[in-house]
């Protein structure tokens, strides 16, 4: 327990080096594509709600715990449970450097084989800049739409919003099909980013517990 109190900066950022190269492994395997839905959502809440509860206990062993304390260390974990309520109808697809036009041909492919009739309208997205775009699908069912948030990049990352859809099997082979027809990708230049990040901090809480 001495060890871990002494320790516990560098710990931790070894353990968030060993986090991202899980998380890029995990991104790699799925080529990128990651089907978002209520229990992904609850999976990571618990995770940081464990991980940030388990830091306040370390750092304040020593201190009294009364209601306040523990109401701050809930907070971590109760908004996004909140959000995740506001959420519960909603499921995403989650798609890096993809190109945009297609994962919507991919996409409207599977709307006609399933003959779902749909309208497609394309606005710009005024929270960002003027190159962010989001393509809507509506479907005869006036709770059921499509949303995609997109660069006008050659290569871009994408969200896929499912807002009220009940097919569940139509979300997995959109996110099949997109996964399929991905050209073939490298491991270090697909997650070079992550893989950067989780390398300094490593580096940064090994030299740490070795005393440098």
């Amino acid at each position: 327990m001495d060890y871990i109190d002494q320790n516990i900066f560098p710990l931790f950022l070894i353990m968030i080096g060993t986090l991202l190269i899980l998380e890029a492994i995990t991104s790699f395997q799925q080529k990128g594509v990651s089907k978002i839905s209520t229990g992904n959502r609850f999976q990571g809440i618990l995770m940081t709600g464990l991980i940030t509860i388990g830091l306040l206990v370390y750092t304040t062993s020593n201190k009294y715990w009364d209601f306040n304390s523990l109401f701050l260390a809930l907070i971590p974990v109760l908004l996004p449970f909140i959000m995740i309520l506001m959420q519960r109808k909603k499921d995403e697809i989650h798609i890096k450097k993809y190109v945009p036009q297609n994962v919507m041909h991919v996409l409207e492919r599977n709307l006609d084989d399933k003959r779902y009739s749909y309208k497609k309208d394309v606005i710009a997205n005024e929270d960002y800049i003027s190159s962010n775009y989001i393509t809507m699908y509506y479907l005869d069912d006036p709770y059921q739409t499509i949303k995609i948030k997109w660069k006008d990049l050659e290569i871009s990352g994408l969200e896929v919003e499912f807002q009220n859809f009940a097919d569940k099997d139509f979300i997995k082979e959109v996110v099949g099909d997109l996964r399929e027809e991905r050209p073939p990708i490298s491991f270090f230049k697909f997650n070079k980013i992550s893989l950067s990040i989780s390398g300094i901090a490593i580096y940064i809480g090994a030299m740490q517990l070795l005393g440098f």
